[in-house]
């Protein structure tokens, strides 16, 4: 597990300091190979696979922000390995009622790569001819109400981790009782043999007063005014 970006603008880090891992009452989710799918925007260098936009898409990064703003999340996933499973699965969470647990109505992006849909052949250990794919969410205008710390939580994996939790055999990762419900059974929580999960906190804060602007000006020109006379 990727883990954590705490305040969108401090460095990123790994193994993260007790002080600052997420709370408890998320839960866990666990994984035991990254060989078939890592969240990783890896054509442009960077490990980790969530980041975000305030300008329609013109650029991409994981900054604080703020109120009046309009913001899209993308999460890029590399695949090192074709592999011979049905297809790879991201999904997406975050807590916008901050109630401390990650619920439906915190979904914020689904998607499928169906493999047979991009590889022309598939097998163990062979090189993916389209090792680089992206899903998005919806975008959100922020508002005061959503001031505040959220924490994010985004899986990617392959439909058999998906199966296996729920007891089914590798040949069930075809079957319509999983392949029409997929995102259904795909929780924030568990044990997700392949793939790769990345929690990031990510802060909004509000927009200063006009007065507080007006304020710091007239600061700024005191101290102008000090040094001249000194």
């Amino acid at each position: 597990m990727k883990k954590l970006a705490f305040l969108a603008s401090l460095p990123l880090m790994l193994g993260a300091a007790s002080a600052y891992a997420i709370p408890a009452s998320y839960g866990t989710t666990t994984h035991d190979t990254t060989a078939w799918q890592e969240l990783a925007d890896a054509p442009n260098g960077d490990s980790y696979g969530v980041s975000w936009t305030t300008d329609g898409g013109a650029s991409w990064g994981r900054n604080d922000l703020t109120v009046g703003q309009t913001v899209q999340f993308k999460f890029s996933v590399h695949k090192k390995n074709v592999g011979t499973h049905y297809a790879d699965l991201m999904k997406a969470w975050i807590d916008w009622d901050q109630n401390g647990v990650f619920d439906a109505s915190d979904e914020i992006a689904y998607g499928e790569h169906k493999l047979t849909d991009f590889e022309p052949v598939l097998g163990m250990w062979q090189a993916p001819t389209n090792p680089d794919f992206s899903f998005f969410s919806s975008e959100y205008t922020l508002t005061n109400a959503d001031v505040g710390d959220f924490w994010l939580r985004s899986i990617v994996t392959c439909s058999h981790s998906i199966t296996n939790m729920y007891g089914g055999t590798w040949n069930d990762q075809w079957k319509t009782e999983y392949t029409g419900s997929y995102e259904d059974r795909m929780t924030p929580t568990g044990h997700y043999y392949q793939g790769e999960t990345e929690e990031w906190k990510i802060s909004v804060h509000s927009v200063p007063e006009p007065t507080t602007f007006a304020l710091l000006g007239l600061g700024l020109i005191g101290l102008v005014a000090r040094k001249r006379a000194k």
